[in-house]
């Protein structure tokens, strides 16, 4: 309570107040426009945060983290293009049911799943911060190799309709990630002495490029069609029906708790928790097969996990100097150039600082509803744009985007070539879900795997004998087993009646 008293002096006044709202603001932009992230905004913002002092560059820094989490769900659910990582499982029924004609109810139902994952994250940041950051520090190699194998028996969720196309697709993502460097020993695998190829496929060319570029092949064929743009209703509705939140308490909660979680886990990032999210919500549904359709519970549980990790990533950050994320990095670069240390020192020496990172986390998480509730008819005008307009700009942004992340040329044709693969694959009714669940998940899975060895002279038994390790593998096996098991029962149910 100390903290929070401090920071709230710190905090409440007219000028942190408004770069809060402005930061917020940026960042939304940068999360709904695809090719831009959450990393870029706090890199372009940081060199200015030194004019304004610790509290106030920081307020301002985790405004565009908290605007650019949630703003990516806007082009997620209005275009089918995720504005951010994060926002790739709300794609799975945001746009769906947008397309069905609930545009109105897909965006009210994210923004407030938004505002609870974000309070609920401040709570447990503020509450229990130094003890769940303790737990993170008992991960070794064993427990993320293991927290990876747990993260990819999610394809047998994502893919119960078609398993053989999700295991193949989920391979062909693993595959991706070997190429380039070997993570631990440094030799070059699969670049045919190309050395461009060294540094691998970086994640903005290949997502964008599997999922806008994709995209962009695939409605060609249709643009011809005169299919007609969604539409909004007149009024927008600010919180979703009274019924809805109530039938999804418990979703909101356990993704919410998911997320902070998952943000605890250094480099583990908000796509693996909203996937994680998802797939405990799917099989904790009554009506799992809804999901992937447009069903609200889909994105409940996506949007209210993704932007939980915002207070999660800040736990290991402030509490032990370790970035959760990509995001946290680019700040942990702002508390250095104030001068600031992370870590438990940070607590007893200044305590300013940490009391108005948990105020300027609520009152950012405020701010980014208030803001896209008011402004979301201008935010959906992006969907009222002809496609034959709308296409190319999102290319254009895209290929800024990716060009801007690295410098590279090499990275449009990875962009390109990606997108062309994207395409190919959905044209014969392929998942891409398991596939990014691969390539994301590829590279902890084996560095792991291969420290875990290292570090146990060659004796793989401790990833079987480590209470944590075990626990998530033997998670792994119920996760994969008890769907099989429900969908054959089903089956059996369905041929039972068929007979009668």
């Amino acid at each position: 309570m100390d903290f929070i008293i401090i920071g709230v002096q710190e905090v409440i006044n007219i000028q942190t107040l408004l770069l809060i709202l402005g930061s917020v603001l940026m960042g939304i932009l940068f999360g709904a426009i695809p090719g831009l992230t959450a990393s870029l905004g706090i890199a372009l913002l940081l060199p200015f945060t030194f004019a304004l002092g610790p509290v106030n560059g920081l307020s301002a820094l985790i405004g565009v983290y908290v605007g650019a989490t949630s703003g990516g769900l806007i082009s997620a659910t209005l275009i089918g293009i995720p504005g951010t990582g994060a926002s790739i499982v709300t794609t799975f029924d945001g746009y769906p049911l947008a397309q069905k004609g609930g545009a109105n109810k897909a965006l009210s139902i994210g923004v407030f799943a938004s505002l609870i994952g974000g309070i609920i994250s401040m709570i447990l940041l503020t509450s229990i911060s130094p003890l769940l950051a303790q737990v993170a520090l008992q991960f070794g190699p064993w427990e993320y190799f293991a927290l990876g194998i747990f993260g990819l028996s999610i394809v047998v969720s994502v893919s119960s309709d078609h398993m053989l196309k999700g295991l193949i697709a989920g391979c062909l993502g693993v595959m991706i990630t070997l190429v380039g460097l070997d993570p631990v020993l440094s030799v070059p695998r699969f670049t045919f002495d190309v050395s461009q190829l060294m540094s691998g496929f970086s994640l903005l060319p290949t997502l964008l490029g599997f999922f806008a570029v994709s995209l962009f092949f695939n409605e060609l064929n249709v643009l011809n069609d005169n299919q007609k743009p969604i539409q909004l209703s007149q009024s927008y509705s600010i919180f979703p029906r009274l019924q809805e939140i109530k039938s999804n308490i418990r979703n909101l909660i356990r993704s919410s708790f998911i997320g902070t979680m998952i943000g605890i886990l250094p480099g583990a990032g908000g796509s693996i928790a909203s996937f994680l999210a998802y797939d405990r919500a799917k099989k904790a549904s009554k009506t799992p097969e809804k999901f992937g359709t447009g069903h609200t519970e889909g994105i409940f549980a996506s949007e209210s996990s993704n932007n939980s990790i915002t207070g999660g990533s800040l736990i290991p950050l402030i509490t032990l100097g370790i970035p959760g994320d990509m995001v946290t990095a680019v700040i942990l670069g702002g508390l250095l150039i104030h001068g600031l240390q992370p870590g438990p020192l940070l607590f007893d020496n200044n305590p300013d600082v940490v009391g108005s990172i948990f105020i300027s986390l609520l009152l950012a998480t405020i701010a980014m509803f208030i803001i896209q509730s008011s402004l979301m008819r201008y935010f959906a005008r992006v969907i009222q744009v002809p496609k034959h307009i709308l296409l190319p700009v999102i290319i254009i942004m895209s290929m800024v985007g990716t060009y801007s992340a690295n410098n590279r040329i090499f990275d449009l044709w990875v962009l390109v070539i990606f997108g062309f693969i994207g395409y190919i694959l959905l044209r014969n009714k392929f998942n891409l879900a398991p596939l990014i669940l691969g390539y994301i998940l590829g590279p902890i899975i084996e560095s792991n795997w291969r420290r875990g060895l290292m570090a146990s002279n060659g004796d793989f038994t401790l990833f079987f004998t480590r209470p944590l390790s075990l626990l998530l593998l033997i998670a792994t096996v119920l996760a994969i087993v008890l769907p099989l098991i429900t969908s054959r029962r089903e089956k059996k149910k369905k041929l039972a009646s068929g007979g009668s």
